[in-house]
């Protein structure tokens, strides 16, 4: 559809130039990458693979194009939360693991599905679990409750 608009605009510019038809045509393309870009985005930052072995954790992200192993010992803790998609639409509950080297790790139960056999699994290693924390927004990046 974007090609398909940008051709036409491209004849209409080059037989009769019309400076609000650029202006509007401009604005929807725009708005048409500033979807794409926050869709990509989204999805990219949220989704993560987790496999549960040994008492080991070996948690893929998609946004970093790794995998990473945690042992029980390297866990600070954790805690639930609950991730909110536009500001009423809907929100689906997370976990946030919380590293002892400061970084944290985010599975949203839209993405994974193990996130209850996650839970017991923190239960079982006796991992601390540090109380539930809201959705809060930065300006980028979302603020976690329980960080340094």
């Amino acid at each position: 559809m974007l090609l398909f608009f940008g051709e036409n605009l491209i004849e209409k510019v080059n037989s009769k130039f019309d400076f609000g038809l650029l202006i509007g045509a401009l604005l929807y393309m725009s708005f048409i990458f500033l979807i794409i870009f926050h869709l990509t985005y989204f999805f990219t930052f949220y989704f993560k693979s987790l496999s549960i072995k040994d008492k080991n954790l070996s948690i893929f992200e998609l946004n970093k194009f790794k995998v990473t192993k945690l042992k029980p010992n390297e866990i600070k803790g954790y805690s639930k939360s609950e991730v909110y998609f536009g500001k009423y639409m809907w929100k689906s509950k997370s976990i946030i693991i919380y590293s002892k080297n400061g970084i944290k790790y985010e599975f949203v139960s839209v993405f994974i599905t193990k996130l209850n056999e996650l839970e017991n699994e923190m239960k079982r290693n006796r991992i601390k679990y540090l109380g539930f924390e809201d959705y809060q927004t930065g300006w980028f990046y979302r603020k976690y409750k329980f960080e340094k």
